[in-house]
């Protein structure tokens, strides 16, 4: 059967990930169903020949057509921040309940399902020892611990049928807005070195992680199983920062940020963001994730399914510098 035959559901189609996805998998000749809210932006699906089917995994009895007869479904949608605990867990956890339910229901024979997890759902370093799938988890922030509870109901339907979880690194890449903080910085002429410089970090490009999910859909994958996403290189803090400033043309002032002085700024982020009952763009929880080591191991997915990341992170950081400079995101 040729790839052109296959279906694939995308839940959360719209977003950074999900959008560059369905372009991804329509490119390589998959029939791509974009699963979307009905008050979703879709501006980054503009030109992306997918087919749309709405629903809401807050809103289970909208998920039944939304999964009928499709061979294979990616389950992305879910959030990365929130103004309370419990809307992470109604999204991230509830949300992934009703969805395999659904499928259970609509579609029990569907060939894949594809969990989209994150490494914060595994946890940091917490030895000298690479983090591997085999250790236990260990998440420390309200996110990663949403995203673990999800990851075990979905991989908990791998007896019924083919389930299997990614857990990517921190992703970036053209239209990223999470990483784009640091991109603004250095463009702006600063060297932001959060915490201690040696500890090292693997990050992601969004298209080595579009890959993986493609490799992963076909691949001799072991259902019930998660596997770690990231590039294989990991770098410490002062050779991610002074990759990307050599990466957007700038030379730029270091501005060195102790831990203990990040948990403050941390705090109070956090607590003027509060009093305006606005969503915070940095937590003391987001300040612990930055703080900490994030170095794992990729032999998994390789062994498995054959995936190995193929864009370092200097390649990387300078296409995504460029397109925000296109984008008009920094001036």
């Amino acid at each position: 059967m040729s790839q052109a035959q296959f279906s694939v559901l995308i839940t959360g189609a719209n977003g950074f990930v999900g959008s560059r996805l369905s372009r991804y998998l329509t490119e390589k000749g998959y029939h791509v169903i974009a699963g979307v809210r009905k008050t979703a932006d879709l501006s980054l699906l503009q030109g992306v020949p997918v087919e749309y089917r709405y629903g809401d995994i807050t809103q289970p009895e909208t998920l039944f057509d939304m999964v009928a007869g499709v061979d294979y479904i990616v389950h992305n949608a879910g959030i990365t921040k929130a103004k309370h605990t419990k809307r992470f867990y109604e999204v991230n956890e509830t949300g992934t309940a009703s969805l395999f339910e659904a499928i259970e229901k609509q579609n029990p024979t569907v060939q894949k399902v594809v969990y989209i997890s994150s490494l914060a759902a595994a946890g940091p370093m917490r030895s000298d020892k690479l983090v591997s799938e085999s250790d236990p988890p260990y998440p420390i922030t309200t996110y990663g611990k949403s995203k673990l509870a999800g990851e075990h109901i979905a991989l908990s339907y791998a007896d019924k049928f083919h389930t299997i979880s990614l857990r990517p690194s921190g992703v970036y890449g053209p239209g990223d807005k999470e990483i784009f903080s640091f991109f603004q910085a250095i463009h702006k002429g600063l060297k932001p070195l959060i915490g201690n410089p040696n500890r090292k970090i693997q990050l992601v490009h969004v298209d080595d992680l579009c890959l993986a999910i493609y490799l992963a859909l076909q691949g001799a994958t072991i259902p019930g199983s998660a596997y770690f996403i990231a590039e294989h290189t990991a770098y410490t803090m002062r050779e991610l920062v002074t990759t990307l400033a050599r990466a957007c043309g700038k030379r730029g002032f270091t501005l060195r940020l102790p831990a203990p002085i990040f948990r403050v700024i941390a705090f109070l982020s956090e607590m003027s963001f509060k009093l305006v009952g606005a969503t915070p763009m940095l937590t003391r929880e987001k300040a612990a994730e930055l703080l900490a080591s994030w170095e794992l191991s990729t032999e998994k997915a390789l062994k498995d399914f054959g995936f190995e990341s193929r864009i370092p992170f200097e390649q990387g950081a300078k296409e995504t510098y460029n397109w925000y400079l296109q984008e008009g995101w920094l001036k």
